[in-house]
């Protein structure tokens, strides 16, 4: 696909979805993130955590624009900071961040017959 042609609906909508689930995954993890080493995480470490959701919320709504996948490629940054304040975070947001690069690939595979 070239970069002047327009997306199909369905492949913006993947990673409208793609980024939603990765906002899913990091609220969810607020809850074990807080209980971590016994409550010794900081208030302001899960704050990040759920303001990333929210960042990738954004990003995800944002993914019709002509700048979304730069949009969403930028959240994928301090999506992976997250591991700062709990080191699983770093293998969630890494896989995440996996899905997103193979995501990007497809933007740029042949459409139609061959």
């Amino acid at each position: 696909m070239t970069a002047g042609a327009e997306a199909p609906r369905g492949l913006i909508a993947i990673g409208a979805a793609g980024l939603a689930m990765e906002a899913l995954v990091m609220w969810l993890s607020a809850p074990g993130i807080a209980a971590l080493d016994r409550g010794h995480v900081s208030a302001v470490g899960i704050g990040y955590v759920v303001g990333v959701g929210v960042l990738l919320v954004v990003a995800a709504a944002v993914m019709r624009r002509p700048w979304g996948r730069r949009a969403g490629s930028a959240v994928q940054l301090p999506a992976l900071a997250t591991g700062v304040v709990a080191w699983p975070m770093y293998v969630v947001a890494a896989v995440f961040a996996a899905i997103w690069v193979y995501y990007l690939r497809l933007w740029r595979l042949p459409s139609g017959p061959a």
